[in-house]
């Protein structure tokens, strides 16, 4: 019995040291699900309270994720804020925050590339959102170039990095954008390359970014339906796509779905193939 005891305890300890282990990882996990969930729902609240949550666990190894999704939380507020009218006052103050949260992810883990999309994201809001100030743009422009550039050049099969690229040749001005066919085939190519990483990485960690298929099917909707003339049937299938994909996305079904069923029923021209994804 004596020697029953110690080995009890051992393994007492042992078990006590895993769930110590795996504690910050569960509520990281958990709390990337709800952040997800709080975008789609456009619960900008929600996002803000999570931003804050998110800062309170220490996840160890895991920080620069823990930073990652911070800064996500409070991307995705402003970008849902976009969607209110009146735009809520907080939009500035919400970049710059996320943008420190994305700086502090890349303190940890030097050239990640899925914070670094996220900040060229955020700078093209940042230049949307000071208007007419030619010192800000020029100021923005300066500090957000060089990663603007890489995330342009080494997009590769992101389908996250792909997602903003075909954003800025959909949107941005000449020459980097304007061009919505090649905007279009740029989001399809993202969306081929999010259906192979789900192949190839079917139970990634939750901390892990995976986003990307239902948002470029979104982009796609929003550039067809854009297109001139629009292509109303084309870019109902790819918002219905996204909508299946994520049925909680509030602006997919309650804004763009609408707005492209408002549109004419005349076909616009025909879509262009695009490019697959490599292997």
């Amino acid at each position: 019995m004596k020697e029953i005891v110690p080995a009890v305890l051992a393994l007492s300890m042992l078990a006590t040291g895993v769930s110590a282990a795996t504690r910050p990882e569960q509520k990281l996990t958990e709390l990337v699900a709800q952040v997800r969930s709080a975008d789609y729902r456009g619960d900008r609240a929600a996002l803000a309270k999570l931003d804050e949550e998110l800062g309170r666990l220490d996840a160890g190894k895991l920080n620069d994720y823990r930073d990652y999704w911070r800064g996500f939380a409070l991307w995705r507020r402003v970008l849902n804020g976009f969607n209110e009218k009146p735009a809520p006052d907080d939009l500035e103050a919400d970049v710059e925050k996320a943008l420190a949260r994305f700086k502090s992810a890349l303190a940890i883990h030097p050239d990640w590339i899925e914070a670094r999309l996220a900040m060229v994201g955020l700078w093209g809001n940042q230049i949307y959102l000071v208007g007419k100030d030619d010192e800000k743009k020029k100021a923005i422009l300066a500090e957000a170039g060089p990663t603007f550039k890489f995330i342009m050049a080494n997009a590769g099969d992101n389908p996250r990095a792909l997602w903003i690229r075909g954003g800025m040749e959909a949107w941005a001005p000449p020459p980097t954008g304007g061009d919505l066919a090649k905007a279009g085939a740029t989001l399809r190519y993202g969306v081929e390359c999010a259906r192979r990483e789900a192949l190839a990485h079917p139970n990634p960690p939750g901390w892990v970014p995976t986003w990307g298929g239902p948002e470029n099917l979104m982009n796609l909707a929003y550039v067809y339906s854009r297109a001139q003339p629009p292509d109303r049937a084309v870019a109902l299938a790819y918002a219905e796509g996204a909508a299946t994909a994520v049925p909680e996305w509030h602006f997919v079904s309650d804004i763009l779905i609408p707005q492209i069923q408002a549109l004419p029923t005349e076909q616009g021209p025909a879509r262009s193939p695009g490019k697959s994804c490599a292997p």
